[in-house]
C-alpha cells in the first residue's frame, strides 16, 4: 500500500529545515515535531506546550517551510510536495493452522485454531473517527496532562483522509476459528425415536470466531484479501456465531 508519511526521523527533514535540526525532537508517539528552543538554546521539551515560548498554537517558517508547534510532519520529496511511498503491505508471512479432534464415550469434540503471522491493514475507520473526534485516541481523559494534545493535533493526523503511514496496523492474529460438541443419543433416549425408525441421533453445538487475539485497534484484522493493499473501511467484521444442529440417522 501506498500513501504520505510522517517523520519519524531528522534526516528526511527538507535540507533548510535541517540545518535547524536541533529544533525538532520526537514525541512520545515516535513523531517529530518542531518545538523550537529555550532561552538556553535548548530545544524546548516537547510536554512543555503550554508553559514553553510558544507552544502549541504557534508556528514558525524554515526556508519554504512552514511548521506548527508539536505538529506531526509531512515527508517531502524532492519538489517540496508531499512524497508518496509505500507504507505498508496486506500480505502475511505466512499462516498456520492447528485442528484436533477428541472422542469419549458419546461425546465427540472438535476444535481448530489458526493465524496470521506478519501482514498489514490500513485501519480507514480509526482515521475517518480523528476528523469527527470520536475515537478512543483522541479522548484527553486520564492522559498525564504533560501529554495531552489539541484537538488540532489530531486533525492534522487525519490529514483529510488521505492515505498515510500513521493508520497501518500490525494485522497478525491467533483465532480460535471453531470448536464443536456433539454428543450422541444412546440407550433409553435412543429408544424414545427408534419406533420412528431412526437409527441414531447425535446433538451439536458449533461456535465459530469465538476468540482473537490481535495488536490490531480495529473489530477485526482479517478484512479485505491477503494482497497488497488491505483497507478496513467500515467493512462488517466476521460474526461471531453460536449454532446447534441435530443429526438423525434412519
Amino acid at each position: 500500500m501506498y500513501g504520505f508519511q510522517f517523520l519519524h526521523d531528522k534526516k528526511y527533514l527538507p535540507a533548510d529545515a535541517q540545518l535547524r535540526e536541533n529544533e525538532f525532537v520526537m514525541n512520545d508517539e515516535g513523531l517529530l515535531v518542531w518545538v523550537g528552543l529555550d532561552a538556553s538554546g535548548a530545544p524546548n521539551q516537547y510536554t512543555k506546550g503550554e508553559v514553553a515560548t510558544g507552544g502549541w498554537g504557534t508556528s514558525t517558517t524554515i526556508g519554504t517551510g512552514s511548521y506548527g508547534w508539536g505538529m506531526p510532519i509531512v515527508r517531502k520529496d524532492a519538489t517540496g510536495s508531499s512524497a508518496v511511498i509505500r507504507i505498508g503491505d496486506g500480505t502475511p508471512k505466512f499462516k498456520w493452522g492447528i485442528t484436533n479432534s477428541v472422542s469419549w464415550r458419546n461425546f465427540d469434540v472438535f476444535a481448530l485454531i489458526d493465524a496470521a503471522v506478519g501482514g498489514q491493514v490500513y485501519n480507514r475507520i480509526n482515521q475517518r473517527m480523528y476528523q469527527w473526534a470520536k475515537s478512543r485516541d483522541v479522548d484527553q481523559t486520564g492522559k498525564p496532562q504533560e501529554l495531552k494534545k489539541p484537538i488540532e493535533y489530531y486533525i492534522a493526523l487525519y490529514a483529510a483522509n488521505d492515505p498515510t503511514d500513521y493508520f497501518v496496523e500490525d494485522a497478525g492474529y491467533v483465532k480460535l476459528r471453531e470448536v464443536s460438541l456433539k454428543y450422541r443419543l444412546t440407550g433409553r433416549m435412543l429408544g424414545y425415536v427408534q419406533p420412528f425408525g431412526a437409527q441414531g441421533v447425535a446433538i451439536s453445538v458449533i461456535g465459530r470466531n469465538l476468540y482473537t487475539s490481535t495488536k490490531y485497534k480495529g473489530y477485526d484484522p482479517e478484512v479485505g484479501t491477503n494482497t497488497l493493499t488491505r483497507i478496513d473501511a467500515f467493512e462488517y467484521p466476521r460474526y461471531r456465531t453460536i449454532t446447534g444442529s441435530i443429526d438423525i440417522t434412519f
